[in-house]
């Protein structure tokens, strides 16, 4: 089918070779079980935002310019802080980049938990909507968005307008410190354009092109990140691929 609108995401699937173990891991940032949905993970509050674990084979950690998920991102109140939990909690944790346009200071770090799931930790001193805004002591925020590498932003990005999404932040930037804390091997022009509803709530859904590079080709099913999920009333359970792989689960 081709006709759900869709706004913005409401769950991402993770595969995981030991889903206790992954459960552990999102519990240090403030994920916890979904009574309603057992192996469910949502981050409380108030918020439904869910992680959808179940179990998988060992897949391949994506890295240099390889496509696919590329981050699960959480706002965080405190970097540091956080990357000390990160480490704890026994991820890789990868370096902090800094990233200063006008008066904005955004400083980020990816940390890749079991089975190489990118969790990307950004502390901005002018951040989107969140939990956090409700929640001013709280360390994490919920997912706020889902990033995902294609060979095509624009072919990609019209699939996802024509099924109902708003385009928000749409750019171009080849700042050293992005290269840095992806661990990219070179400084390149990354173009990424946010998808979500109207209101750009999260979990927003941002597609991303390596400008001039491209690397393997996106595995589904494996262990890690699988599928962003949407939620969408009276539609039939169903997974969608876009133009560029990216895999969509539907559910009502």
């Amino acid at each position: 089918m081709s006709d759900v609108t869709l706004g913005s995401a409401t769950h991402v699937l993770l595969g995981a070779t030991d889903p206790a173990a992954t459960r552990v891991f999102f519990s240090a940032f403030g994920f916890v079980d979904d009574d309603l949905n057992p192996g469910s993970m949502v981050r409380g509050l108030g918020h439904r935002t869910e992680l959808v674990i179940t179990e998988a084979d060992a897949g391949r950690r994506l890295v240099d310019y390889d496509l696919g998920p590329r981050g699960l991102d959480l706002y965080t109140t405190d970097l540091d802080r956080s990357l000390d939990i990160a480490a704890y909690a026994g991820a890789d944790v990868g370096p902090i980049g800094v990233v200063e346009i006008g008066p904005m200071l955004m400083r980020q770090a990816t940390v890749w938990g079991p089975d190489g799931i990118p969790l990307v930790l950004i502390e901005n001193s002018s951040r989107r909507a969140s939990l956090l805004d409700d929640y001013p002591d709280e360390l994490h925020s919920e997912v706020h968005s889902l990033v995902w590498a294609v060979a095509d932003r624009d072919a990609e990005s019209a699939w996802w307008l024509e099924h109902g999404t708003t385009k928000g932040m749409d750019l171009a930037f080849d700042h050293p410190a992005v290269a840095e804390f992806m661990r990219l091997p070179d400084q390149v022009e990354l173009q990424m354009v946010m998808l979500a509803n109207e209101a750009n709530d999260p979990i927003r859904f941002e597609v991303l092109e390596f400008t001039g590079d491209g690397g393997a080709a996106f595995e589904p099913g494996k262990a890690g990140i699988q599928a962003v999920g949407f939620t969408v009333s009276g539609a039939e359970s169903q997974r969608l691929v876009t133009p560029g792989g990216v895999q969509v689960d539907i559910r009502s």
